[in-house]
């Protein structure tokens, strides 16, 4: 997938993520965690959102985002038996490249999936809704 992203959108998603949270730019990599990694909370990951939206004059928010922080875990279309429904899955594995590596897709808990969000996850999404603009 990181064929998808150029350069342009990277070196745009680092800034904005530099900038909210403080890190080092070189800490800032395509396969680091928000949330593990560089320590992001969702108000962060907010604050990144619209910095990006911004600065590439594009609505990320309105992407696969909303349908993440949409998500109703209290619906059985969502959650089964404390874990996320094989079809919520599908529909995120397109942008969470993470999820593909998971040894058991049948048991991501709604904390396990935030924390798989990616700065590539972010550029993937940034870069698909620069193509549709």
């Amino acid at each position: 997938m990181k064929e998808l992203i150029s350069d342009r959108v990277f070196d745009v998603v680092r800034r904005c993520i530099v900038d909210s949270l403080a890190v080092q730019p070189e800490d800032v990599r395509l396969e680091s965690g928000l949330i593990h990694d560089l320590g992001a909370d969702s108000l962060d990951f907010v604050d990144i959102i619209f910095m990006i939206d911004h600065e590439l004059d594009i609505r990320v928010r309105d992407s696969e985002f909303n349908f993440l922080t949409r998500l109703d875990f209290s619906s059985p279309l969502v959650m089964k038996d404390g874990h996320l429904t094989e079809s919520v899955i599908v529909q995120l594995e397109n942008w969470l490249p993470a999820l593909k590596s998971l040894p058991d897709k049948a048991k991501v808990t709604p904390r396990q999936l935030f924390s798989l969000i990616t700065v590539e996850a972010i550029c993937i999404v940034a870069s698909r809704r620069l193509a549709q603009a």
